[in-house]
């Protein structure tokens, strides 16, 4: 990279710096290109796994166009629909916009530290650290919201980075154009808005801050843009959005009961201990990097002239983070949180374990230097080795060490499923089967149809998730109906097409094949209902097919 922050001054580090081939930007670009090039030759030629259940939803949208959908921004089905558009149908294209995403999420990342350290090994290890995350891994080669969002998210703190600290318009536009196009995936990028207010204020009266009236407007304004298709489609159908959000977080006027609902404060411990255990899984050792990062003394004395300039970095990087952070352990007082909720801020997040790993590993080859230098026999100076060890340090060969092995265990999970004892923990059901389930509700479409003279059967799942998959895998990619809303569960963006309504007329009489929980009564749409029991390839035990004759639409 050109300019002042890719020179590491060889006196301030030692006589050879810690991976000094790292400083060139062309280091991170050629590791970003090579991880890029590997997973498109996976996803092409390797990939086991038939699209899970919200990547099969997410492609429902993207064959009906709309400007936003029940759950969520129009974002994920646009690129889609561009991607099936030049690819064709298929996994492969469903599943390639992830894969550029995560590029994007990653260069971005290394830019920032690159930028803000002035080291361009920070920027290196930056990206490594990313990649060597669990949860980014994953989200990599699935098409769901998170690494196109992820990658808004690096995008808009890279942005919002130089827009503080050099006050160029251009900058600020990209932050706006960064934070609105991310609204389109997942609403809540808004949360690094305040974690960029916060530090904007708690930094002020710095010397590296510069924060004009005329850079927030111009970000604001360009971000409330992506703002609009969301709103003029939920002012259109009374914001089901708003009630969708609101049911997710457990509160009143939401589209599920909330947990109090039957008296009292309904809280379980567990879910904001299971909450904060489940960021320790999805990120690694690299979180215990980042942790590491936060603290002055394992972080390291910065380069003479820097320590002010290091701190603000620091800083930022925290304060893009935390807001979110905060926010999902306070949602799990009152619901139960996903894990994969708050990895946006990881984002930054990681590029501190990154810049840290740099600074630790310094100091680390320093000591291991001085030790070399005593007289045999060398006194023992670590805990597991012989020689120094640091904390940094062994955060860092573990996170290298942890994030291999889970990056090749994530490529092959069917594989891992063999091993003894690990049959039962892996979700194989949530990556495999779809195809051959699929297969076997073709045959009982068949069976379907001659047991009704020769009308034409329809599929309809109780779950969306189920009935994206067919859609997906069955022959000729059919019109898929979900029956979730009219069997007590919430509302999907099936409700809201036309052409999956249940109430259609034209349905009437016909046969059908039924998916979903076992013993579910389906009489209150058909004169008569057979169980088949488990489709071929559903690993979901609790689940079952059912053959419907004559339907009563309503």
């Amino acid at each position: 990279m050109r300019g002042r922050e890719a020179t590491i001054p060889a006196g301030d580090l030692g006589p050879v710096p810690w991976c000094g081939w790292a400083s060139a930007w062309r280091a991170t670009v050629a590791l970003v290109l090579a991880v890029t090039l590997a997973r498109l030759a996976y996803l092409a030629w390797g990939c086991p796994y038939t699209l899970i259940e919200d990547e099969a939803h997410y492609w429902e949208w993207s064959r009906r166009l709309d400007w936003s959908y029940y759950s969520k921004g129009p974002g994920v089905a646009w690129l889609i629909a561009a991607s099936t558009r030049v690819f064709g149908v298929g996994e492969f294209a469903v599943r390639f916009p992830a894969v550029i995403a995560a590029a994007v999420m990653t260069l971005s990342v290394a830019g920032l530290v690159r930028r803000s350290s002035g080291d361009g090994r920070a920027g290196f290890f930056a990206a490594a650290c990313v990649l060597l995350t669990p949860a980014f891994q994953s989200t990599s080669l699935l098409m769901t919201i998170d690494m196109p969002y992820a990658a808004c998210w690096a995008v808009a703190a890279w942005a919002g980075w130089r827009a503080m600290t050099g006050g160029s318009a251009r900058w600020w536009f990209v932050l706006g154009l960064a934070v609105g196009v991310g609204f389109l995936f997942k609403y809540t990028i808004l949360l690094l808005v305040p974690g960029l207010v916060g530090f904007a204020w708690a930094w002020r009266r710095s010397a590296g801050v510069s924060v004009g009236a005329g850079g927030v407007g111009l970000a604001a304004s360009v971000a409330l843009l992506g703002l609009i298709p969301v709103a003029v489609w939920n002012a259109q159908r009374d914001w089901p959005t708003v009630r969708h959000l609101l049911g997710h977080l457990g509160m009143r006027g939401g589209d599920v009961p909330m947990a109090g609902d039957s008296g009292g404060w309904g809280y379980s411990p567990w879910w904001t201990i299971e909450f904060i255990g489940s960021q320790a899984a999805l990120v690694g050792p690299v979180l215990a990097l980042a942790l590491l990062g936060m603290t002055r003394r394992w972080f390291g004395v910065s380069t003479p002239g820097r320590e002010g300039a290091d701190r603000l970095a620091r800083a930022y990087l925290v304060w893009c983070a935390g807001p979110i952070l905060v926010f999902y352990v306070l949602v799990s007082f009152v619901a139960e949180p996903e894990g994969n909720w708050a990895v946006a801020a990881y984002v930054t997040l990681s590029g501190l374990a990154g810049w840290t790993a740099v600074r630790g590993m310094d100091a680390w080859r320093e000591r291991v230097s001085a030790w070399r230098a005593l007289p045999e026999p060398r006194p023992r100076a670590g805990v597991l080795l012989t020689r120094p060890e640091s904390p940094v340090q062994v955060a860092w060969h573990a996170s290298v060490v942890f994030g291999v092995v889970a990056g090749a265990a994530i490529l092959r999970l069917d594989l891992v499923a063999r091993l003894p004892g690990l049959e039962r923990v892996v979700p194989l059901s949530r990556f495999m089967g779809a195809d051959v389930m699929a297969a076997d509700v073709a045959r009982l479409i068949e069976e379907a149809r001659r047991e009704s003279g020769g009308l034409e059967p329809f599929v309809v799942s109780q779950f969306y998730g189920r009935a994206g998959q067919m859609a997906f895998y069955l022959p000729g990619r059919p019109v898929v109906y979900c029956s979730g809303s009219r069997m007590g569960g919430r509302r999907t963006q099936y409700d809201y097409w036309s052409e999956t309504d249940l109430a259609d007329a034209s349905l009437a009489g016909r046969p059908a094949v039924m998916l979903g929980d076992a013993g579910i009564d389906w009489s209150w749409g058909f004169d008569r209902v057979e169980p088949r029991g488990r489709l071929s390839g559903d690993r979901k035990r609790q689940r079952e097919a059912f053959l419907g004759f004559g339907y009563r639409p309503r």
